[in-house]
């Protein structure tokens, strides 16, 4: 270690002082805050899309649930009117008047699918259910 004792050694360290110039300064402190607001809009922005994000998890949660509803309601929906069409053959229903308008003995929408379904049988009649 007697080698280290001879390399000359700096005792002292000159840090001097200088006064910026006021525009250097203001543009710096401009330029900082600028940054600063930047950084802010950027995290608001983060914030707002994540929120975004959320509600449209929640939209498509909430459609596909209405959706499954609607399918289950129009199958029940499908299952009252068939009901009512095997009991009362081509009829029209006014939901303003709680009536139903049938032709006895017709055949049912059901009955005549099955007929349009065989080659020989041609049936023009339908069933309606009409919503007034």
């Amino acid at each position: 270690m007697a080698g280290l004792d001879s390399i000359p050694q700096k005792q002292t360290i000159e840090i001097e002082t200088v006064k910026l110039d006021e525009t250097v300064l203001k543009n710096i402190t401009d330029l900082n805050q600028k940054s600063a607001n930047i950084i802010n809009e950027f995290g608001q922005i983060y914030i707002r899309r994540r929120e975004i994000q959320e509600e449209l998890i929640s939209l498509d949660d909430f459609l596909l649930k209405g959706e499954e509803e609607l399918k289950a309601t129009s199958l029940e929906l499908k299952e009252i009117f068939d009901a009512l069409d095997d009991k009362y053959p081509q009829g029209r229903v006014s939901l303003q008047d709680g009536i139903i308008q049938y032709q006895p003995g017709a055949p049912t929408r059901k009955q005549l699918a099955e007929q349009q379904s065989q080659p020989s049988g041609a049936v023009s009649n339908s069933m309606k259910v009409v919503k007034q």
